[in-house]
């Protein structure tokens, strides 16, 4: 979609903005580009770059359920964000091509969940394609309100989606949390790190040296996402 600021050519008659003949179509071709001259539509980031530059992000891993008339759907996600607290919102992204998209096109909320080191094993379940992901060794039951709820998971929220916008080859998810849930417990977080699953592990404060972190890798085979920011399942 065109911003209306920057309308196409064959859309507009350019007198229509006071720019003269053809004015138009020489300032929408021109404006992709920096005052050096440098291509800035990002045609030419190499794909397999870009998805080495943000393998090197770490990332939360969670799984993603709801509910549809065919069964319960669920996936593997990397991409959560804590959008907003006031009112509570947030945002994850799929593919356009994923197996899920359909479900979450018609979906009225989700449950994700928050994964702990603990849970690679889920993570690898719900990132497969063609499973049956709710199957045995899968365990899990139905909140009172239907969306399919782990078990075994410390920490999740559920949300209403409010928003799916188009975003290249993604849909960007915006919704609002309902419910959220915590258990005071010891677990460390389950990360994915260029291509592996890790967990983050704090030692401890001295006060004449810095905070020292670091992140151990799992013997969880490499099958996450192949883009940072997108589901295993596209």
């Amino acid at each position: 979609m065109s911003h209306p600021a920057w309308p196409h050519a064959a859309d507009h008659e350019p007198d229509e903005y006071g720019l003269g003949d053809g004015s138009v179509a020489r300032l929408v071709a021109s404006r992709p580009m920096s005052a050096t001259g440098h291509d800035e539509t990002g045609a030419g980031v190499d794909p397999d770059t870009y998805r080495r530059v943000f393998r090197r992000q770490a990332a939360g891993v969670t799984v993603v359920t709801l509910d549809s008339p065919s069964g319960p759907v669920g996936f593997t996600a990397t991409s959560l964000v804590s959008l907003s607290l006031e009112p509570p919102l947030i945002s994850l992204s799929v593919s356009s091509a994923s197996s899920s998209w359909p479900a979450l096109r018609h979906a009225d909320t989700l449950l994700v969940h928050l994964l702990s080191d603990g849970q690679a094993d889920a993570a690898q379940r719900f990132a497969a394609k063609g499973a049956d992901r709710f199957a045995p060794p899968s365990t899990w039951t139905r909140l009172p309100t239907g969306e399919p709820l782990l078990a075994g998971t410390a920490a999740w929220v559920r949300a209403r989606l409010e928003h799916r916008l188009t975003a290249g080859d993604h849909r960007l998810l915006v919704a609002r949390v309902l419910q959220a849930h915590t258990e005071e417990d010891s677990t460390s977080p389950l990360i994915y790190h260029n291509g592996e699953y890790g967990t983050f592990k704090t030692n401890n404060f001295h006060s004449d040296g810095p905070l020292q972190r670091h992140v151990q890798s799992t013997s969880a085979p490499r099958s996450m996402p192949r883009s940072r920011n997108s589901v295993p399942d596209a």
